[in-house]
């Protein structure tokens, strides 16, 4: 009895290894890197020195869109403390980690991000303003509490 349990947990044991040995050699590991971007109808514009510039997406949405696309960017931006963010070391690993095991650089560097989210906060609310929109009062916004919703005036 004790010999056929070792007959059959070995020949288990065969048969799961024999499984992995049966991979084409090919194979790359499947890694983050590897994979596509996901495609996405939202394509922000830039960011140069002039102030941040619209992308042609971005010069086609209506009031609803822009109004919308600002407070999800507001709700975000409310969230941003300088002081709760990533240390320098934890950053400089993941730009290491990255081009390597593949994986995401948003992060790397928030103060960069935080601009930029301003920047584009102020323009899409020009682009309002140029189209007759309701705008947003974005320091009253920004200085709102996480929990209020904003709102155009």
């Amino acid at each position: 009895m004790y010999a056929l349990r070792t007959h059959m947990v070995v020949a288990l044991a065969c048969a799961l290894a024999g499984g992995c040995s049966t991979a084409p050699a090919d194979m790359r590991p499947n890694l983050v890197g590897d994979m596509k971007a996901p495609s996405s109808e939202v394509t922000t514009g830039s960011l140069p020195a002039s102030g941040y510039q619209l992308s042609d997406n971005e010069l086609k949405y209506d009031c609803r869109k822009l109004t919308g696309m600002m407070q999800i960017r507001i709700l975000q931006v409310r969230g941003y403390d300088s002081n709760k963010q990533a240390s320098a070391a934890a950053r400089g690993l993941q730009s290491f980690a990255t081009p390597i095991w593949g994986g995401t650089k948003e992060g790397l560097d928030p103060e960069a991000q935080h601009r930029k989210d301003l920047a584009m906060l102020e323009a899409y609310n020009r682009r309002l303003a140029g189209k007759n929109c309701k705008t947003f009062d974005l320091n009253a916004e920004l200085a709102a509490s996480k929990d209020t919703t904003p709102t155009p005036r």
